[in-house]
């Protein structure tokens, strides 16, 4: 999903306090900083420790936002 589209928190306890008490299938979801809207989101871990294309990718995408 898009950053843009996604849900923005101030800090990291009130994504975690979210995901805790209003998210029907919390698993796997966690909080993480988002330096391009200076917010907190919440989602679901990427690694792209083996796939540096595909970071590039998504890096070019939210540039586009």
């Amino acid at each position: 999903m898009k950053c843009r589209k996604k849900v923005r928190f101030n800090n990291k306890e009130e994504v975690e306090d979210y995901i805790r008490y209003r998210v029907d299938n919390p698993k796997g979801l966690e909080a993480y900083k988002c330096n391009l809207h200076s917010c907190w989101h919440m989602g679901h871990p990427k690694n792209y420790d083996n796939n540096p294309v595909a970071r590039v990718n998504i890096l070019l995408d939210e540039l586009k936002d």
